[in-house]
């Protein structure tokens, strides 16, 4: 029943404005990106994270990734998502491959943690709303550049 209702209220959501207008979407509704995010053919688990903000679990290619919310009141009416993967490496990445990855790449940063491990984002800004279709091509990004990295690494 949840996920009928869900999806109704989805669609009255997405439903088009006009011949060429779309509803925006934007970061105050966790479900909403989420069922986005399964339109794209990947699962998508809710939750919260650590200070209690929204937060989706995804994978594609078999990595899981996570899909933060920020600028959020008390956990609601966020504005903007990261999408965030990490790769526990046996020998780490080197400062040198992270600065040429970050340089040959435009969406994504790499960033390395203590033990040298890569940490890869994307930020993506949602406030005021975008079109379904840019979250899912946003979406798409994410999982390209994932590969691209995964890839690049050799991981």
């Amino acid at each position: 029943m949840f996920k009928k209702s869900l999806l109704a209220a989805i669609a009255l959501t997405l439903a088009p404005l006009g011949a060429n207008a779309q509803a925006l979407v934007d970061a105050s509704d966790v479900d909403i990106l989420a069922a986005l995010v399964q339109d794209e053919g990947y699962r998508a688990v809710t939750g919260t994270d650590g200070v209690g903000d929204p937060m989706i679990t995804s994978s594609a290619n078999g990595y899981e990734y996570d899909i933060f919310f920020y600028g959020c009141t008390d956990g609601e009416n966020c504005r903007d998502v990261q999408f965030s993967v990490s790769f526990d490496m046996e020998d780490g990445m080197s400062l040198t491959r992270a600065q040429d990855f970050n340089l040959e790449k435009r969406w994504v940063k790499v960033y390395l943690d203590d033990e040298s491990d890569p940490r890869l984002e994307m930020d993506a800004n949602l406030y005021g709303g975008v079109s379904a279709t840019n979250f899912k091509d946003t979406v798409d990004w994410w999982v390209i550049m994932m590969n691209d990295f995964i890839e690049y690494i050799d991981f």
